[in-house]
């Protein structure tokens, strides 16, 4: 039986984007499943804001970045 070939990096950079999305997207479920626990989607989304306003404060990541950053989070978190 032939095995897989492995991803190449162009391959997953173009996946990388919608498995972070996905991923987020199970936090979230797992988030708000267990909102008894002390984290909740709304604590993400606080400390989500507070991230990326930290990065663009400092210049610690490019704007565009910070800019996917905070669309991805709008998709999940809306």
């Amino acid at each position: 039986m032939p095995t897989k070939a492995p991803a190449t990096a162009a391959q997953v950079s173009l996946h990388w984007p919608q498995a972070m999305e996905f991923m987020l997207s199970q936090l979230v479920f797992v988030l708000e499943a267990n909102h008894t626990r002390g984290f909740s989607a709304d604590a993400l989304n606080r400390w989500i804001d507070t991230c990326t306003t930290r990065m663009t404060e400092t210049g610690s990541a490019p704007a565009e970045l910070v800019a996917e950053l905070r669309a991805l989070q709008a998709r999940v978190l809306a």
